[in-house]
């Protein structure tokens, strides 16, 4: 019963996926971290949405049939990109880009998403440190000053065999969101797949001022994502 169900949802799917999408039809893993992304880290983007003044953008790098069903849980201007022609379907229409995420800065531009979701992508296609470190410098120049970068990988060394936080720090700040479960900028899911999340946050422009401000002056943790928004 169970794989009839996913072949008649499939169906539908092909036959018209807005249909699918007004159904509510998805195809979600049931692994724990997605559903921790799904739930805790989607429903702490939904609330600095509700408290941004204007709607946000938020960018998912990298999208197939299970993460289709994204844009209905986030109260956002969802956008995606992925590198294969065929998962265009799976996109938003006018919201999805196919293309590399190693170039989407130049397709993109700078400074134009609140936040930027990259998930499943290290040892998935980009397997070296220096496609990392791309990827990186993408997210960063994409991304509003203060905007939000979620990235998760499976931290083991068989698909991630280099330190990705060191490389993150050279752009990016940590960042511990207010989530129950999370205790720092790298948190860690229960799971098999030692699967990791690694919040960062894109620096804000020093601001020019002849006198120097005190040393430790440091910005609140409540102004640092949500008040990227514009």
């Amino acid at each position: 019963m169970r794989k009839l169900c996913y072949l008649l949802k499939r169906a539908l799917f092909r036959m018209s996926p807005r249909a699918a999408e007004k159904l509510n039809i998805d195809f979600r893993l049931r692994a724990a971290n997605r559903q921790f992304l799904e739930q805790s880290v989607f429903g702490y983007i939904n609330r600095m949405a509700g408290e941004a003044p204007s709607t946000i953008k938020t960018l998912f790098v990298g999208v197939d049939k299970h993460n289709w069903h994204y844009p209905r849980l986030l109260k956002t201007e969802f956008h995606s990109l992925d590198i294969e022609a065929r998962k265009a379907v799976y996109g938003q229409p006018g919201r999805h880009w196919t293309g590399s995420a190693m170039s989407m800065a130049g397709h993109y531009g700078g400074n134009v998403f609140d936040v930027v979701v990259a998930n499943g992508l290290l040892g998935f296609g980009i397997d070296e440190a220096q496609g990392c470190r791309h990827l990186l410098e993408n997210c960063e120049a994409v991304l509003k000053p203060g905007g939000l970068l979620v990235l998760g990988y499976n931290d083991r060394s068989d698909r991630v065999p280099y330190a990705v936080l060191p490389m993150a720090l050279g752009l990016f700040d940590e960042f511990t969101p207010p989530i129950a479960e999370v205790a720092g900028a790298l948190h860690r899911v229960d799971d098999s797949f030692q699967h990791v999340y690694l919040f960062l946050t894109k620096r804000r422009p020093a601001v020019q001022s002849d006198a120097a401000p005190p040393a430790d002056a440091r910005l609140p943790v409540a102004a640092g994502p949500a008040a990227g928004f514009r």
